[in-house]
């Protein structure tokens, strides 16, 4: 299964579930002259969630999802653990989104 088909497949599920305000590809608010202490965060002026939505975990609450599809069995992944790998890319995305978002 590829990204944009996950992210999709996970709007509709929210949708289904009962989640208010779902949207494919929000884009975040601009930057307006903040800096950021990792050089990793995500300062693009396009910068976009995959999938953003209210009541994921409490009623009025906005919650955005970033999705990432990866084969363990990659050259880049072969020396961790399926844990180890699913920890890498977590912490790689947090430290993409975490500040901006």
């Amino acid at each position: 299964m590829r990204h944009n088909q996950v992210r999709d497949l996970t709007a509709n599920i929210l949708s289904e579930a009962g989640c208010k305000d779902v949207m494919p590809e929000p884009h975040l608010l601009p930057l307006s002259g903040e800096k950021f202490s990792l050089r990793s965060t995500n300062t693009s002026p396009d910068a976009r969630a995959d999938v953003s939505a209210r009541g994921v975990w409490n009623t009025m609450d906005k919650t955005f999802l970033d999705i990432r599809v990866f084969h363990h069995a990659a050259p880049s992944n072969q020396c961790a653990t399926v844990d180890d790998a699913f920890k890498k890319h977590e912490e790689e995305k947090k430290r993409q989104y975490n500040r901006r978002i």
